[in-house]
């Protein structure tokens, strides 16, 4: 699968630093695929710029888990509301051990800094139950919706989609779920776009609130999937 560097870029680096943390890989390994996915061959650390490698080298000894964090409006993830401001946050975030953060600044170079994460995913199995009552309820509540646009908008979009290369070995349960979770918050967001445009004032809210809730479950799931612990779901 291609690199690319769009909203699902947080999760591939939760992807590949969880496979790091579990021991899966090797350091080189990752950095090389941290560099891949962030198109950088360095990043900001304690104020200096210094190769990927050298990071990990640096953090391993307190390293023991990587999550991928999808900050929203109104819902930081875990994260100090404060901290946010600097990170580019829709490509996604990685909490190293909930101790360090790294992501895109909103000046597009990469940075890792110290920062509390109070976030933890959830179950893998739970996020997947979550996410079909989600649809169940959204498709009940929003059959009567004319889609035609947004199909065509979510055709393409399907057809472009491609979550990137995985680490070797990564269990069959969790690309299946990264790909519902990549896949459904993609047309959820599509969807919610296509409802506020084409629904009655007084309908807007309850339909962009169903979607909302959608994508929500949707990256749940996607969260669950890519960060490390998973072999224990």
């Amino acid at each position: 699968m291609k690199s690319q560097v769009d909203s699902a870029t947080g999760s591939r680096l939760a992807l590949w630093l969880g496979a790091w943390t579990s021991g899966d890989i090797s350091i080189a390994d990752a950095a090389n695929a941290c560099e891949s996915i962030t198109h950088s061959l360095d990043l900001t650390w304690q104020g200096q710029r210094i190769p990927w490698f050298n990071f990990l080298a640096d953090v391993q000894v307190v390293t023991s888990s990587a999550t991928a964090i999808f900050p929203s409006p109104g819902n930081p993830d875990g994260v100090p509301p404060s901290v946010l401001r600097d990170f580019a946050t829709s490509i996604g975030l990685v909490s190293l051990s909930n101790q360090i953060l790294i992501g895109q600044t909103t000046e597009e170079t990469w940075q890792a800094i110290a920062s509390t994460v109070t976030k933890t995913p959830v179950d893998l199995n739970f996020a997947r139950l979550q996410l079909l009552d989600a649809l169940t309820t959204a498709q009940s509540a929003l059959s009567n919706l004319d889609l035609t646009g947004s199909r065509v908008t979510a055709d393409a979009a399907l057809d472009s989609l491609n979550f990137g290369s995985v680490p070797p070995a990564t269990p069959t349960r969790i690309l299946d779920a990264v790909e519902l979770g990549y896949r459904i918050a993609t047309l959820a967001r599509i969807a919610k776009d296509d409802a506020i445009a084409v629904a009655s004032r007084s309908q807007n809210a309850m339909k962009a609130e169903i979607l909302s809730d959608l994508e929500r479950c949707a990256r749940e799931l996607l969260q669950a999937a890519v960060s490390s612990g998973y072999r224990s779901n």
